[in-house]
């Protein structure tokens, strides 16, 4: 494999399958055209992501989640995995729902939903709810604002995915106590931040690669 910048996290999702686009159960994959220019091709009954440019759906994606906690925005994750439940249920400002038809509709309005197990249908409630949609192992990019091209059905990238989140929410409460200069907790106890100092773009580029390569 060429070397690049992003080479060790590419062989780890690699090694993880994530390269593959999820498919349902004996069934077939309707992959959109929309999808062509995220695609390395297929083999027998399997497409294959591009990795290199599902990095930065994902990096776009963390950045706009982060973004997102720091102004206290409301956030929806659509998905039938429990882990992700039991990962996000402390948060106040992050909801949870299994999709069932018309259980997107009767939701209250958020700021951004994660959406996976994509199909038409939750798709389009989906974008009626938000305009801003993350498409978590999506075989469309139609409607969605956000690519998470990635096959979190690997149990490895399954906890990758919660971990990145998971983290990426930390990050974001913490730039907001920074912000507001509010007591936080932490596993460590309380503390109080006292100075606040602006970061450049420069800096977020970097600290977004820290929180994907430190997941690997």
């Amino acid at each position: 494999m060429i070397r690049t910048e992003h080479s060790r996290i590419i062989s780890f999702l690699i090694g993880s399958s994530g390269y593959l686009v999820p498919r349902p159960f004996n069934e077939d994959v309707i992959i959109s055209k929309t999808m062509h220019p995220f695609l390395l091709g297929k083999r027998n009954i399997y497409y294959f992501y591009n990795l290199e440019k599902s990095l930065y759906g994902i990096r776009a994606t963390l950045e706009i989640l982060k973004n997102i906690i720091l102004v206290e925005g409301k956030i929806l994750f659509v998905s039938n995995s429990p882990l992700l439940k039991i990962c996000l249920s402390h948060e106040s400002n992050i909801s949870y729902i299994k999709w069932k038809r018309s259980y997107l509709s009767k939701s209250k309005d958020v700021d951004l939903v994660f959406l996976s197990d994509i199909e038409k249908e939750n798709l389009v409630e989906a974008h009626r709810k938000c305009l801003l949609l993350v498409g978590v192992g999506s075989p469309t990019m139609s409607k969605i604002s956000y690519p998470f091209n990635l096959n979190i059905e690997s149990p490895l990238l399954s906890s990758w995915f919660f971990s990145l989140i998971y983290m990426t929410c930390a990050k974001g409460k913490r730039m907001k106590s920074k912000k507001k200069g509010h007591v936080f907790s932490s596993l460590l106890g309380k503390s109080r931040l006292k100075e606040v100092k602006a970061l450049s773009k420069n800096s977020l580029k970097l600290s977004d690669k820290v929180v994907i390569n430190n997941a690997v």
